[in-house]
């Protein structure tokens, strides 16, 4: 039975209306985990729409992003991805032999728990940009632009440090974390070479997860400028895969930062 829960109420099928935050003027999302979404929306060919959570829509589990299709809430954007693959029958993004699929897994866990502290740390040490144009500063003036820098950015740097003093990378030095970030990206770099994609020259699904967590990491202020230029000096085929991606998938990547549309027209007919 379809959820009685449901944001969008007058769905189509096999639509899919995909739950978010609203764009930034850096990123098309802060979030990586939203990214990861709609990039993978975009490269599987997946119909959609955005819709605005408002900084306060969150799905049952308490997560965003989360999407409905077909009536239900699925949520997790790794059991989303998981939902869209079974459901529009998108089986060829995993179409990786026994052993690729196992470094795939690997690099994933890399990715989704590993890597992505480093942008959380860096968050929980200096989260003003949020509340600028090239974060949120456009869409939030007045009194509620002033609440949002003044006091809310300051909650969510505090709440973000008590994630990282429990995850245990508060407990590392500021070079010890850099040490870190540059042992990740120097993996994906090797993994990556000459080639187009991680595995080979068509894209696939753990393609759209290293370019969520990348793109975060080289487009919105880390902790130390060091990692940026580690990235363009040390891991140059990186950078050129994040733009490569960022074009193919992304061609209103300025537009979206820019005017803050959700839901600027990307695939050209």
């Amino acid at each position: 039975m379809p959820s009685t829960n449901l944001i969008k109420r007058d769905w189509e099928k096999d639509h899919v209306y995909l739950v978010q935050v609203p764009r930034a003027g850096l990123i098309p999302s802060p979030s990586p985990y939203c990214l990861k979404v709609e990039t993978f929306l975009r490269v599987a060919d997946i119909p959609y729409t955005n819709v605005n959570n408002e900084f306060r829509k969150s799905s049952a589990r308490g997560q965003v992003p989360f999407i409905e299709l077909n009536g239900r809430q699925h949520a997790d954007s790794s059991l989303i991805i998981d939902t869209l693959i079974e459901n529009f029958h998108k089986s060829d993004l995993e179409n990786l032999v026994p052993a690729d699929k196992a470094v795939a897994r690997a690099f994933y866990t890399l990715l989704e728990h590993h890597l992505v502290w480093i942008v959380l740390y860096s968050r929980g040490q200096d989260f003003q940009w949020m509340a600028t144009e090239g974060g949120y500063g456009r869409l939030l003036t007045g009194l509620k632009g002033f609440a949002f820098k003044n006091v809310i950015m300051g909650q969510m740097a505090k709440k973000l440090r008590a994630k990282c003093q429990s995850q245990g990378i508060s407990t590392f030095t500021k070079e010890e974390i850099l040490e870190e970030a540059k042992k990740d990206v120097d993996a994906l770099s090797i993994q990556l070479a000459e080639k187009q994609y991680l595995f080979g020259d068509s894209i696939k699904t753990i393609d759209t997860v290293a370019f969520a967590h990348l793109a975060e990491l080289y487009y919105t202020p880390q902790f130390s400028p060091d990692i940026k230029h580690h990235l363009e000096t040390r891991c140059a085929n990186l950078v050129s895969y994040i733009q490569r991606i960022r074009k193919t998938y992304w061609p209103d990547w300025e537009e979206t930062t820019e005017t803050m549309n959700m839901n600027t027209v990307w695939k050209k007919v």
